[in-house]
């Protein structure tokens, strides 16, 4: 029977230790810790190619599973746990739209142009398209609360992360299953039929909603066991983080229905039914246990989307080949981003209650807000053979790459300064 190395461990101790430190540095030059990791993952990358002890460090990477089965669970669940429903239920249309809409006008936008522009087929376009519409706003949110930013923003930002994380999974599943269809006709073009298109609002509101149900289900009944656990904080905070981890992979692996809405689920339903069944105490001790769990997997994400983004600058020769291909991506990621804000507020503004608008600099600010992270790398790593080319497949990892290292590195490094800019502080 094999074991696994010692390196392994090793590595990863290391990398807790280097997140760690690099929080408390980061903190004190007043930098966005999560963006710093990403320059420190970068850094590790190239240490790693000096040092054959460190070699370990250039094998490492995010992988979909990794993402989707361990990290993703562990910010969606810590998200839902501490999400003001009031708040949520004030803001539940602009959200909404921004997060189930506004995917599909994403993935529209970016797969025509990219599809038109740039060597990708049709096809990969379309499945690029859907993968990069997910928006990961940690280091916004984290800002926010630096800078004292107005609490209906940060919900607006972050709602509509939680669940576009959900919306664009489905839709990438959706599209990625059309692709399939395709190979199999004569005519690739008939697979994106109006009535093809047509299933998809049904399609997509059997898995979103589906995976909430289920995941609120599992949480139910999870919360009936807490309450015959007397009161016991062990056993309270291991119920929750099973809650969390058997709702996600129950909905997503067994079931075909979205994860991440199962994950919210069971944790607005442990939220909600905390407050009745769970002491005080024991819930602070839930709060910081996923706290903690939130940030030790954030950190992870972070530092390791530094890894791999050095794939996409070790080649320099290679970068600048698709450099035509990588602005036409970035151009049409930004002014999709710009057609789903502008449209959502000019449609929500006039029916909201006075005080209550998306003004224009907090357009501004959420237009300039929608970084790239971690999710739209499982999603194009996990493109199987048979639906792209090697090519086209190599291609759409460069672009997301691409992407990813362009929202963290100008817009997060920004956005800070933009917001005193407009006053939004």
């Amino acid at each position: 029977m094999r074991d696994f190395p010692v390196e392994i461990v090793a590595c990863f101790v290391g990398l807790v230790l280097v997140a760690l430190f690099s929080g408390i540095l980061f903190r004190r030059v007043r930098f966005p810790y999560t963006i710093g990791l990403v320059l420190v993952g970068m850094l590790l990358y190239r240490i790693g190619g000096f040092y054959d002890p460190l070699n370990i460090l250039q094998r490492i990477h995010l992988t979909p599973n990794f993402i989707l089965y361990i990290l993703l669970p562990t910010l969606i669940f810590d998200a839902a746990l501490n999400l003001d429903a009031r708040e949520l239920m004030r803001n539940i249309v602009p959200i909404f739209a921004l997060a189930a809409p506004g995917v599909l006008v994403v993935t529209a936008v970016v797969g025509l142009l990219v599809a038109k522009f740039t060597p990708l087929s049709f096809n990969a376009a379309m499945l690029f398209g859907a993968l990069i519409a997910t928006t990961d706003p940690v280091a916004v949110i984290s800002l926010f609360h630096e800078v004292g930013a107005p609490k209906r923003l940060g919900m607006l930002v972050d709602g509509e992360s939680l669940f576009n994380d959900a919306t664009a999974i489905v839709i990438f599943d959706i599209v990625a299953a059309i692709v399939a269809g395709s190979l199999l006709l004569d005519n690739p073009a008939d697979a994106w039929s109006l009535a093809t298109l047509a299933k998809i609002p049904g399609q997509f509101v059997v898995v979103f909603f589906g995976g909430a149900l289920a995941g609120a289900a599992v949480g139910w009944i999870m919360m009936q066991v807490v309450r015959l656990s007397r009161h016991d904080p062990m056993a309270d905070v291991g119920l929750t983080t099973v809650v969390a981890y058997a709702a996600f992979i129950l909905a997503n692996y067994y079931l075909q229905f979205s994860g991440v809405m199962a994950a919210c689920g069971a944790g607005m339903v442990v939220n909600y039914f905390g407050r009745h069944y769970i002491e005080e105490s024991t819930r602070d001790a839930i709060r910081k246990f996923w706290g903690f769990a939130a940030f030790m997997a954030n950190s992870m994400i972070f530092l390791l989307l530094g890894l791999t983004e050095s794939f996409l600058i070790n080649d320099l020769g290679r970068l600048s080949s698709v450099a035509g291909a990588l602005g036409v991506a970035i151009f049409a990621v930004l002014i999709s981003r710009v057609i789903i804000i502008v449209v959502t507020s000019l449609c929500y503004n006039p029916f909201a209650k006075p005080g209550n608008q998306i003004t224009l600099p907090m357009q501004f600010i959420m237009f300039w807000g929608g970084l790239r992270g971690a999710l739209p790398i499982a999603l194009a790593v996990s493109i199987g053979p048979k639906l792209v080319s090697p090519a086209e497949h190599t291609l759409i990892i460069q672009l997301t790459l691409g992407i990813i290292l362009f929202t963290i590195l100008l817009q997060g490094t920004t956005i800070k300064r933009l917001m005193k800019r407009l006053g939004i502080v």
